[in-house]
């Protein structure tokens, strides 16, 4: 039995930050989350298309493949947001870190995006991406007026 494994075993875990565990935790919640969308948009195609058993079926695989993600999240809690690092604790800490990824990807992230696809020549697709960013920075208030609940403001 090595070292972390004694510690772990008498409770004491060691820092998971920047470990290769943290990072395949990072790369597993992310499949998974993906995959979950995925899924489900498979799923309203395919009832759309008339196959409600193929449908239904690939609800079940994005409900069972979510508790994946989610199992994955509650061990990335310990090292805070998967994207902005902030603390995930109780709700306001959550909100807190929902509106901060949300502003990350509204003002950085995407806005980068449009810039590009409009410079590479695609005014659709950057268009989506600027309303997109609009969308993530109105779900940052949303979490922000939310949050104030919690705050008792």
């Amino acid at each position: 039995m090595d070292e972390r494994t004694r510690e772990a075993a008498k409770g004491r875990l060691p820092e998971l930050r920047g470990t290769s565990t943290h990072a395949a935790l990072g790369r597993f919640f992310s499949n998974d989350s993906r995959a979950v969308v995925l899924y489900t948009y498979f799923a309203r195609m395919a009832k759309i298309e008339g196959f409600h058993e193929v449908a239904r079926t690939l609800r079940e695989l994005a409900e069972g493949t979510e508790m994946f993600a989610e199992g994955h999240l509650d061990f990335l809690k310990r090292t805070g947001h998967p994207v902005t690092g902030r603390v995930l604790r109780g709700s306001g800490d959550n909100l807190a870190a929902l509106r901060d990824a949300a502003r990350v990807a509204a003002v950085e992230d995407l806005a980068e995006a449009a810039a590009t696809a409009h410079a590479e020549g695609f005014p659709d697709i950057a268009s989506w991406f600027e309303s997109c960013a609009a969308a993530k920075a109105a779900h940052a208030d949303r979490c922000e007026a939310v949050s104030e609940e919690i705050h008792g403001g």
